[in-house]
């Protein structure tokens, strides 16, 4: 991977700070019109993608590509290098770990959205992607044994090709822009759903979470902080992650450059009980 212009030419133009001037600026009117922290918050998650590009992915890491690009889109990282055929020579262990990084990624961006939008909420509800994390972290650490039988007769190879996720610019305004209006048409949606179509919140949640987790987390997130007392908070977490868990599944499921399928699916279906468990047990321990 590399970059397009280095990190010191950035901060002698003068987009990078119009760019963090624009951030902080919205920031500001965030404050007096709660439902548009939508927009600092993407415009946040691009700005960190953008330094952690330049700072961190010097080292042509194809498992960091993958992290980073989880930040940007997970989803866009698994239907990428489970079905691009650049992929196919790249070598299982390989392509697993970065799949395991950009789930870790994502669930490091969820943190982020729930600590960002909500007001001193309770750690019970950051339990479930905290549990998630901490089980991923272990499954990389048990791949990348040398040892390890699974992938033994398959050697690490460095990869060659790229993840084409990563932007070399701070922020583009219009993939802010764009997403941004995403999420807000799916809080209105969500409502359209649950009032005219009579489907409940859960159900909306769960379908909408095969596609995006991250946008319909801002989605419940928001609408959360307007009627705390109306939504069951911790249940559409979970709906989340198990909508996250069934379309992460699938795509590994279809893809052709991933042969160990089962031993993904398997690990997907254990780290989504362990959340569901450990927060179980959390709530009654707290009560």
């Amino acid at each position: 991977m590399e970059h397009k212009t280095p990190l010191s030419y950035h901060f002698k133009d003068k987009h990078i700070w119009f760019d963090m001037t624009m951030l902080v600026a919205l920031f500001v009117v965030a404050a007096y019109v709660p439902l548009l922290k939508i927009v600092p918050l993407v415009a946040c998650l691009e700005l960190f993608s953008f330094f952690s590009f330049h700072l961190l992915a010097k080292r042509r890491r194809f498992q960091l590509q993958g992290f980073l690009g989880g930040f940007i889109s997970s989803t866009a990282v698994f239907i990428q290098i489970l079905n691009d055929k650049k992929f196919a020579s790249t070598s299982e262990r390989d392509l697993l770990l970065t799949l395991l990084f950009a789930l870790c990624s994502m669930l490091l961006e969820c943190l982020f959205i729930i600590f960002f939008l909500a007001d001193q909420l309770s750690f019970i509800f950051y339990i479930p992607f905290v549990t998630q994390l901490m089980f991923f972290i272990t499954v990389i650490t048990y791949v990348q044994i040398p040892s390890n039988l699974l992938f033994l007769s398959n050697q690490s190879r460095q990869s060659t090709v790229d993840i084409e996720l990563l932007i070399d610019h701070p922020i583009s305004w219009k993939n802010v822009a764009k997403l941004s209006i995403f999420i807000l048409a799916l809080v209105y949606g969500m409502n359209f759903i649950g009032s005219e179509l009579g489907l409940s919140r859960g159900i909306s949640t769960l379908l909408v979470s095969f596609f995006e987790a991250h946008a319909i987390l801002v989605s419940v997130m928001t609408e959360w902080s307007m009627n705390p007392q109306d939504i069951d908070l911790i249940t559409l977490l979970l709906l989340i992650l198990l909508g996250n868990s069934i379309s992460k599944s699938y795509l590994v499921f279809k893809g052709s450059n991933f042969s160990h399928k089962w031993f993904f699916i398997a690990m997907m279906l254990v780290g989504f009980a362990l959340s569901v468990g450990v927060t179980y047990l959390c709530s009654l321990w707290l009560e």
